[in-house]
């Protein structure tokens, strides 16, 4: 009994909250079709494009190209903002400047150079 409440105490005093994301910031709430919807529409996109990252992935690699961009969003503006024509100019920069770190982060993650 001792030893079931010292492991007990030593669990609560060096318990650390887990979170879902690494920044630890909690993202706003977008419903899953938008998030499908932007991640397929995103790589059929880059792939007719035939970017030139696209040659070293798989598609499943693109789609997580696009669902970090997703996730960017998810960060600064809520679903009703980025449904909103107004902040168009906001998410094309968004966008921009997250695709190339996205691109580096996946690449990273295959071991690409």
């Amino acid at each position: 009994m001792k030893h079931l409440v010292s492991s007990i105490l030593l669990a609560i005093v060096f318990a650390t909250p887990i979170n879902g994301h690494p920044d630890g910031a909690i993202p706003y709430w977008y419903p899953s079709s938008f998030i499908y919807g932007y991640i397929n529409g995103c790589a059929d996109s880059v792939e007719q494009k035939q970017l030139s990252f696209t040659k070293d992935m798989w598609p499943d690699d693109v789609r997580e190209v696009c669902a970090c961009v997703v996730d960017s969003f998810r960060h600064v503006l809520t679903y009703q903002q980025i449904t909103d024509n107004a902040t168009h100019d906001i998410v094309v920069n968004i966008a921009t400047a997250t695709f190339p770190v996205c691109v580096d982060e996946t690449r990273a993650r295959l071991g690409i150079k």
